[in-house]
């Protein structure tokens, strides 16, 4: 009997050091938001302030451009990626914070998702690598004077041709240096406007989706007896200005940089896109670099 019992654990124990696969498990991940707009405390550590709402985020994948499945917190209910300020904001959902169910799709440790974060009131972003269950703080960067990288994604329906509102708001005294945008799938015949709900192609116009990754302006100089533009800029009125005479100019070519600066709230203040009717369904990002000058 009493060898029996060795020979069981023995068993027991070669059974136990067998190296078991990894088994697809939902976590719970959540993260609460700050912003920190350059204060400091009496103690040398930076000033953050809690943000409740306006807050929109989307999961990917590890290293990549894949969005998660996700579901809302601690439940088994589908919820839409990117996740709306709405759901952010409500108690039933994500209750304030960046929290959302997931299976992460990480082959090695089946543990991290990626997280763009964006603060709609001002465009703020961060991105959060390797977010895990065990990170709960998230902190944005909105201090003034400093230059800033937002990001907003955009996706739609094949044949949509309307404006869409990415929720983002610039505050008063911004400087937009630069809009850029980021193919993820492409759309053979299709091309995107970036501006605004006063100036829908106030930013960049006819940026064709035609080929992932970051879009190259079409703006060509070539020479001449004088400086001569031979290709019409994607670059949106909000952004340039045309240049005009010259050898050949074309219509629409020709640029001097400006940027764009926020005056007064409700005037050129906010980000939106128009599609035009293309054949397939496409999504990216939209780039912008920005100064809160005071």
């Amino acid at each position: 009997m009493k060898r029996f019992k060795l020979f069981t654990l023995a068993l027991a124990a070669v059974f136990f050091l067998i190296a078991v696969p990894a088994q697809a498990v939902l976590q719970d991940m959540q993260a609460s938001v700050y912003k920190w707009e350059g204060g400091m405390g009496s103690d040398g550590k930076a000033v953050l302030t809690k943000i409740d709402s306006g807050i929109t985020f989307d999961v990917l994948a590890v290293n990549s451009n894949t969005r998660e499945t996700l579901y809302y917190p601690g439940k088994t209910t589908s919820l839409t990626n990117p996740v709306t300020t709405t759901n952010f904001a409500s108690t039933s959902v994500s209750n304030k914070r960046v929290a959302f169910r997931v299976d992460p799709t990480d082959a090695s440790t089946d543990r991290y998702v990626d997280v763009i974060v964006t603060d709609t009131n001002g465009g703020y972003s961060v991105f959060v690598e390797n977010f895990d269950k065990y990170t709960h703080t998230i902190v944005i960067d909105e201090r003034p004077n400093v230059l800033h990288h937002g990001i907003m994604w955009f996706t739609y329906a094949a044949g949509s041709a309307t404006a869409i509102d990415t929720g983002v708001n610039f505050l008063p005294k911004t400087f937009i240096q630069d809009v850029r945008v980021e193919v993820i799938t492409v759309d053979s015949a299709e091309t995107i406007n970036v501006g605004t709900a006063d100036t829908a192609a106030g930013f960049r116009s006819g940026v064709l989706l035609t080929t992932a990754g970051f879009v190259a302006d079409t703006g060509v100089i070539t020479a001449g007896s004088t400086l001569d533009y031979y290709a019409a800029s994607t670059y949106g009125t909000l952004l340039v200005t045309a240049i005009t005479g010259g050898d050949a100019v074309a219509t629409g070519g020709g640029r001097t940089y400006l940027g764009h600066v926020v005056n007064t709230s409700g005037t050129d203040d906010d980000l939106y896109y128009t599609t035009s009717t293309g054949t397939d369904a496409a999504l990216g990002y939209i780039h912008y670099t920005f100064i809160r000058l005071r």
